[in-house]
């Protein structure tokens, strides 16, 4: 589309174009006048190549665009685009400065600075040359030096000077220049000399002459310095030819041209934009053009772009003549490029140069003369004399030995070929090879590319596949198979070397009613080539001759022929070479032979990946099994020769039947994976089906896999010292006996099958794996365990065939015993309570530690007296007690066991005494907080009982508190507790640190063992097997039917407008932080989260200034009211004490009578409350959760009220069950109050994860998963 076919719209949106670089289509509509059709207007602009679609509704201009829009300026069709509109046209966008200056025609200069990007693009366009006429000779020059090194660059050559008529509209001085340019253009097409100085004339024909003699580098800078010489002092040639004076000087002298192609390069700064990106692109491959050396070096002579040629050329011989980069051009045919008649100078030296890198000797001047010169130097050398030659034979003799002992490295490096069956598909890795000697996976590499990038790696066999693949991979051609089938590196899908033979389809000609059919066996070879593997290392290639593909249209419908056209019918079949066919219509003779199917069914069994597959197959001899009454009807019967086997699918089906029907198999179909116990019961039955006839087939690439329970297993124990040697065996079969270390080492959890060798896995029953796992849970790496872990390995030993020497019999004799309870002291207890006390006796006997775990209410600390008042002649107990049920304790131990003497320490000058002075008989009673002050007195001495009521209290195993109980010196280690892990499983392992030192380890092998029990539901089976015989729990609605029902109420309270703009306010601007915080993430989101909970609570105790009202508050009072009124009694909990002061003067104006308690309490005036509370008919009992959430009996409320939800359901429950407990007689509501659509509401859904941690351990369940700090940032989001 020309300048005089450009409309003024056109030109429009042309310059919007310009100026916008991309621009919507609704901003170009908003260009034109109203009415004017945009679409068809961008549609012709499209056409015409001036402008391209960027994206969605998004346009740009071409350089074709560029290049129309500033011919069109220049001749006045249209008006140069407003630059004011743009905010620099220098600097900041360089290329509407070029753009501008060009369209301002003979008064345009040349931008102070600019890329070689922001001109080249525009240039390369086809009629660039357009711009030379009327642009100011600057500009001209710029110009021609531009196209002058294009043309030579894109040779072949054409008979006239390409920019001879352009040349004649430009300004004298640029004339002349063109001149010299013509000069050297003839000059490298051949035409005669030149006497031509302006560029590096004559002394640059000088050197490239027959004649010239001496040092090569030397005469080349001669010419450099004559040509600088002539007026052109400190200048550089902008001329194609000083690039081949470059070119040789890097032959002669390396480093001279590496430096003088710096100095060039600097010279021309940003005047000569084409020739200083060629330069930069000298110091390594050219990225200019879309094909690769290897391609270029592959088309024929006449297409060859010769400038280019000798850049890559030159670029490649700078990595010098030993490298691997230049290795590559000897693995390629280049007979094509240097036997040819050099068409023109530039043809010439380019083959002289591929000659020189190949290590041949170049035929003409200048390089010719390079390689006699070499041979000069050799023969000065000569000269040297006899000495000299015989000094140095010795030692070069012992280098070039040295030099052969070494041999060739291998490679570290090496090209794979990967075959799938599927397509099929072709795929290259590159492998690396590894410190111990083995090839790695390999990264995946595009084979397009491999001629170009990687050309190093490639051999001959790499060669002889690349040349047959397409420049963009697709379907594979045909020419690929037979350099694939002979390649050494060429593997399947898993990294099997494979070996691939090419075959041919059958084809079969059968009779129709219209006449006759061509039939293709397999079907799937009609796509011209189809893969069927034989086995893992050997596939067959069916690939359809090309002339058969070429016939199989009309031979899929072939008409009733006469007796001369079935003639020639056969004489074209046969006349395709390599093919097998055979027919079923009389008159035609193939050269293929059927023969009925021997196959025998078989059911193969293949176990791969944990998974038994079950196949229904026809076997017959090394053949590839079938599928039984599927498949193809006809088989080859071997690679080569043209005999095929004809199958009777009809018959296989019915036999196929008749199998399905004697397999202990309950699905449909053929073809089964089976896992687990249906893959144990047909492994478990195989004997049985071999008897009946059943032919069993195992897959050759299978595992075959056998099958164990737990009668296998037997156990021997003796003992060492104070551990025991566990020794084990399973009996395969009676002649195979495996020793238990074997599975052992190689069971995991959730595994039922492990290797026995390369060929033989054995499954395992479930029951098995449990008593496996519980093993290897409790032995060592020695297979020893210690005393503590002998005791619950007893109960596994009960299904176990063991033996043991008389140390162990002696030990498990004892350990079955259980210890005898006076009847007196157990006749006020209920049956469940006796059964804990006999527990915990019996443990107590054995010299075990142990954790009483039952529910909240169910007398924990009456069963735990009756066990001190078993052990009093033992000497005296240690009770340790949270501060607030100290008195609870002294009453019990009062009411339950006055035998006892409770000692609590009133004068704190007497407490190390009565420590040192305990006698049997006495309990001495502390709370934590006395710990630190007594430790030393405590350790002093040894406890025949100790007891830890609230247990949870040593949770952290790393506080001062629990490192000191773990110290103490106890005989019998008690500890109460109704929630007895609550967050993780650290808790467990510091519980069990104090009643059984030692059992589960340090917290190291602690964590190894068992840290994944909180998601793994098999390691929560083998943690609850090793504590379960140490720790009893009971439920409520188990052992209390008596018990009054308790019912559960989360009471929603929906906040007010202006608390719900508080709130959300609050809960952005602590995301915020959370989000900005450094390190410190989890105390910046547990402080958000406490100040979203007050709010929730009441405004009010985040801003004191609040006047308004509290939903919360208003709720609880109106809760409390009808409470009140309907004769209830009320315990309010909360973890705010300055919350309960709130509701404290709310209850005082109504004056509502009330009792009052939290951590602030003397211990007079707590016990005060709970008096009067019991004897009293006070309606509230207002209560600080941490205060008053455990100890306490306080079965007088029917109704609890949490007035905020805390973290961890189990401190709300033991709060709530201060009411619900033993002697209770009226039903229980708790009411917990949850502001909706805030954090309570998510606090209360974690709820649920925190009960299920406890309850995997202690009831049997595992579904539990952690609580981290992301879950916690979770419950800030909206």
């Amino acid at each position: 589309m020309s300048a005089s076919t450009l409309s003024s719209d056109s030109y429009l949106l042309l310059s919007t174009l310009q100026l916008q670089r991309v621009a919507s289509t609704r901003l170009l509509q908003e260009t034109l006048e109203a009415g004017h059709e945009l679409a068809s207007l961008l549609t012709r602009l499209h056409d015409a190549g001036l402008v391209r679609l960027r994206g969605e509704q998004q346009w740009s201009l071409t350089a074709e665009g560029t290049l129309a829009l500033i011919l069109g300026v220049r001749a006045g069709v249209c008006a140069a685009p407003d630059w004011s509109r743009v905010s620099s046209v220098t600097g900041q966008d360089l290329v509407h400065g070029v753009v501008r200056e060009l369209c301002r025609g003979k008064a345009g200069e040349i931008p102070a600075f600019f890329s070689p990007g922001d001109l080249l693009t525009l240039l390369d366009t086809p009629d660039a040359h357009q711009l030379l006429a009327g642009s100011s000779p600057a500009w001209q020059q710029l110009l021609l030096e531009h196209f002058s090194l294009q043309l030579l660059l894109d040779a072949p050559y054409e008979e006239r000077w390409p920019l001879a008529s352009a040349l004649t509209r430009c300004a004298p001085e640029v004339q002349a220049q063109g001149r010299a340019f013509e000069a050297e253009w003839r000059w490298l097409c051949g035409d005669g000399e030149s006497s031509d100085s302006s560029l590096l004339w004559p002394a640059l024909q000088a050197v490239a002459s027959q004649g010239e003699s001496g040092p090569l580098g030397e005469r080349l800078l001669t010419a450099l310095g004559q040509w600088q010489a002539e007026g052109h002092e400190g200048q550089w040639p902008r001329a194609f030819s000083a690039l081949l004076w470059l070119g040789w000087l890097q032959q002669a002298d390396p480093v001279i041209a590496s430096e003088q192609r710096k100095k060039w390069q600097r010279s021309l700064g940003g005047q000569f934009p084409l020739l200083a990106d060629l330069l930069s692109q000298w110091a390594g491959e050219r990225h200019g053009q879309a094909v690769g050396l290897f391609d270029t070096l592959q088309l024929p002579v006449e297409e060859l772009h010769w400038g280019y040629l000798w850049l890559d050329l030159c670029a490649l011989a700078r990595h010098g003549a030993q490298s691997a980069q230049v290795a590559m051009l000897h693995k390629w045919d280049l007979s094509h490029l240097l036997d040819a008649e050099p068409h023109h100078r530039l043809m010439a030296f380019c083959q002289d140069l591929l000659r020189l890198l190949l290590g041949e000797a170049a035929t003409g001047a200048p390089l010719g003369q390079l390689r006699s010169s070499d041979a000069d130097d050799d023969a000065e050398d000569e000269d040297t004399g006899e000495e000299k030659g015989a000094a140095s034979a010795s030692w070069l003799n012992w280098l070039q030995g040295l030099g052969r002992a070494s041999g060739v490295r291998k490679p570290q490096e090496r090209l794979v070929w990967l075959l799938h069956a599927d397509g099929p598909e072709l795929e290259c890795k590159i492998q690396k090879l590894s410190t111990k000697g083995e090839w790695t996976a390999g990264r995946r590499v595009d084979p397009t590319l491999l001629s170009t990038q990687y050309a190093a790696l490639l051999d001959e066999h790499d060669w002889a596949v690349v040349r047959t693949l397409p420049r963009v991979m697709g379907r594979l051609p045909r020419d690929v198979w037979a350099p694939l089938a002979d390649h050494p590196r060429l593997f399947n899908a898993k990294g099997q070397k494979l070996q691939l033979a090419i075959t041919a389809p059958l084809l079969q000609i059968v009779a129709t009613e219209e006449g006759m059919s061509a039939l293709l066996i397999p079907a799937a070879a009609a796509r011209g080539a189809h893969i069927m593997p034989l086995a893992q290392d050997l596939w067959q290639l069916i690939l359809t001759p090309q002339p058969l593909l070429d016939r199989l249209p009309a031979l899929e419908s072939i008409p009733l022929l006469p007796a001369e056209g079935m003639s020639e019918l056969q004489r074209t079949l046969d006349g395709i070479a390599d093919l097998p066919w055979h027919s079923q219509v009389e008159g035609l003779h193939g050269n293929a032979e059927l023969a009925p199917w021997p196959g025998i069914p078989s059911v193969q069994l293949d176990w791969q990946d944990g998974q038994l597959a079950v196949k229904l197959v026809t076997r017959f001899d090394e053949l590839p099994p079938q599928p039984l009454g599927k498949g193809e009807t006809i088989i080859r019967q071997g690679i080569k020769g043209n005999h095929y086997w004809q199958r009777d699918l009809a018959a296989e089906k019915g036999q196929a039947q008749l199998l399905r029907n004697q397999l202990p198999i309950d699905l449909p179909g053929s073809e089964w994976r089976l896992e687990g116990e249906q893959a144990l019961a047909l492994v478990n039955a195989l004997p049985e089906l071999v008897d009946a006839g059943v032919v069993i087939h195992w897959h050759q690439d299978s595992a075959r896999l056998k099958s164990l329970d737990e009668a296998a297993l037997s156990l021997r124990i003796e003992r060492r010292q104070d551990w025991f040697q566990v020794e084990g065996a399973l009996a395969l079969d009676e002649h195979q006996i495996l020793d238990l270390r074997l599975i052992l080492r190689q069971l995991t959890p959730g595994q039922r099958t492990v290797q026995l060798d390369e060929k033989t896995s054995l499954m395992l029953s479930d029951k098995l794996v449990e008593r496996l796992s519980m093993l290897g849970a409790m032995l060592d790496d020695e297979q020893r365990i210690n005393h503590k872990l002998a005791y619950p390995l007893t109960r596994l030993l009960s299904v176990i065939t063991t033996e043991g020497d008389a140390a162990w019999q002696s030990l498990q004799q004892e350990w079955q015993q259980e210890v005898a309870c006076p009847p007196e002291l157990l006749t006020a207890l209920r049956d469940y309570q006796k059964e804990g006390v006999r527990w915990m006796a019996t443990l107590a006997h054995h010299g075990f530690g142990a954790c009483l775990a039952d529910d909240m209410g169910l007398g924990k600390t009456l069963q735990a007296l009756i066990v001190l008042r078993m052990r009093q002649h033992l000497g005296p107990a240690l009770v340790v007690v949270p501060k607030s049920v100290v008195t609870n304790w002294q009453e019990e131990v009062a009411r339950f066991a006055p035998e006892l003497e409770v000692v609590i320490f009133d004068n704190p000058a007497e407490r190390e005494r009565i420590i040192r002075n305990a006698k049997a008989g006495q309990v001495i009673l502390i709370n934590y907080g006395m710990l630190g002050s007594l430790a030393e007195a405590l350790k002093a001495r040894r406890w025949s009982s100790m007891v830890l009521d609230e247990a949870q209290q040593i949770k952290n195993a790393g506080t001062q508190r629990a490192k000191l109980l773990f110290q103490l010196d106890g005989d019998f280690r008690l500890a109460l507790s109704g929630t007895p892990i609550e967050n993780h499983l650290g808790e467990l392992w510091s519980l069990f640190t104090f009643i059984n030192p030692g059992l589960l380890g340090s917290l190291g092998e602690f964590k190894r063992r068992f840290g994944k029990a909180v998601k793994d539901p098999q390691h929560m089976a083998l943690l609850r097997a090793v504590i379960s015989p140490f720790i009893l729990r009971r439920l409520k609605q188990e052992v209390l039917t008596e018990l009054p029902d308790k019912t559960e109420i989360i009471h929603h309270i929906s906040l007010s407008p202006e608390e719900r703009q508080l709130y959300e306010a609050t809960r952005r601007e602590v995301v915020q932080q959370v989000q900005s915080a450094d390190g410190r993430a989890l105390m910046h989101v547990l402080s958000g989260l406490t100040r979203l909970r007050r709010l929730c609570c009441s405004p009010e105790l985040v801003m004191p200034e609040w006047s308004q009202t509290s939903s919360k508050l208003d709720e609880a009072m109106a809760l409390l009211e009808e409470a009140i009124d309907g004769g209830h009694r009320v315990l309010v909990f909360s973890q705010f004490v300055d919350l309960l002061s709130l509701l404290r003067a709310r209850i005082e104006q109504k004056s509502w009578d009330y009792c009052y308690l939290d951590g602030g309490c003397s211990a007079k005036a707590r016990q005060d409350s709970i008096l009067r509370f019991r004897h009293e008919a006070v309606p509230l009992f207002l209560i600080s959760l941490k205060a008053g959430g455990t100890g306490l009996n306080l079965t007088q409320a029917d109704t609890v009220l949490h007035l905020d939800p805390w973290w961890n359901p189990a401190v709300e429950d033991q709060a709530s069950d201060r009411a619900h407990r033993m002697g209770q007689t009226q039903p229980v509501t708790v009411y917990r109050l949850v502001c909706e659509q805030t954090v309570e509401e998510k606090i209360v859904a974690l709820h649920d994860e925190k009960r299920a941690l406890a309850d995997g351990l202690l009831s049997g369940q595992s579904e539990v998963r952690g609580l981290d700090v992301e879950s916690l940032r979770a419950l800030l989001m909206s």
